[in-house]
């Protein structure tokens, strides 16, 4: 089933793309308004595409796993930083579809740079309530607990350091977004370098930087937050964040609990495509985690992970 074409998949008042560039989301709808700033042919500036196996940047594309160094790509050269992981630039194969989903595989090869061998799989369903995303991370490297011999699982690769987040444009219904309001639970701002965009300092109240109900207009970001933690009882949508149009219409993001982090990017009105819009980008773990550790996760080998994450309609 294996195609590069973009998926529609539509239930009730929502009608959904889904590109396999990436596995992203290129347009959602809802009675035909926007919820993303979307796209219809050449993805631009990551625009709704999956970030692993790590999300935001690593400075210098250098860092340590149990003792040993890794070195990543800089694509982002004027940086000097390794962006966004791997998943976003590759096509994935679409594995099974239906009219409200459609389920898409890649296999991120093990490699000098990255020797950890990650199966990930995603489905993307829409229902009367909105668009979810189940995306399935697999590390398929050999477990030594179960019989390999350690020599062929290195402590080095046995696990894998891995961190996830998402990029959706969000749309309050096709608002200009200097009419709209970013309604964000964020604890603390994690202040990074304007130059490099790396962590540059401890984390200040996210008040300082923006409201919890914040008007966009005139405002300018590129912004890292830790978010609130969520409440004990939560389910799998945690988090919560929403842009709302004058009329209190717009879109609500969610993510599981993992997601504890956000990087909230407003691009230029010479944006090609998006022009000006809010990027608001969950994370399970802040710029440079590879380095610093903060919030990364370990795959254990021979182990799966599951996150969750979507949008909806207000």
């Amino acid at each position: 089933m294996t195609s590069h074409t973009a998926v529609q998949i539509s239930a009730g008042a929502y009608t959904a793309t889904i590109d396999p560039h990436g596995a992203g989301l290129a347009a959602l709808d809802f009675h035909e308004k926007p919820l993303v700033t979307g796209y219809t042919r050449t993805r631009p500036m990551t625009a709704g595409a999956l970030l692993a196996p790590w999300p935001n940047r690593t400075g210098d594309g250098i860092f340590s796993h149990h003792g040993t160094i890794h070195r990543l790509p800089c694509t982002e050269p004027d940086r000097n930083n390794a962006l966004h992981g791997y998943a976003a630039d590759a096509t994935w194969e679409i594995t099974d579809r239906s009219p409200g989903s459609v389920t898409m595989q890649w296999q991120g090869p093990a490699r000098t740079k990255w020797p950890w061998p990650l199966v990930y799989s995603i489905t993307w369903a829409l229902a009367d309530d909105g668009l979810s995303a189940e995306l399935t991370v697999t590390n398929s490297g050999a477990d030594a607990s179960a019989g390999t011999s350690t020599e062929t699982a290195h402590p080095s690769t046995a696990s894998s350091p891995f961190g996830v987040g998402w990029h959706p444009y969000l749309s309050a219904q096709g608002a200009p977004l200097d009419e709209c309001t970013l309604v964000m639970p964020a604890a603390t701002n994690l202040p990074l370098d304007p130059e490099r965009l790396l962590p540059a300092g401890p984390e200040i109240p996210a008040t300082e930087i923006v409201g919890k109900h914040q008007h966009m207009a005139g405002i300018t970001l590129d912004h890292c937050f830790r978010l609130d933690a969520p409440p004990a009882s939560s389910n799998h949508a945690a988090h919560h964040i929403e842009l709302r149009n004058a009329a209190g219409s717009g879109a609500r993001l969610w993510a599981d609990e993992r997601f504890g982090w956000c990087q909230v990017y407003t691009s230029p009105e010479s944006a090609p495509t998006i022009g000006r819009a809010v990027a608001v980008e969950p994370m399970t773990c802040p710029p440079n985690a590879l380095r610093s550790g903060e919030s990364l996760l370990q795959l254990a080998s021979a182990s799966s992970t599951r996150f969750r994450f979507g949008i909806s309609a207000i």
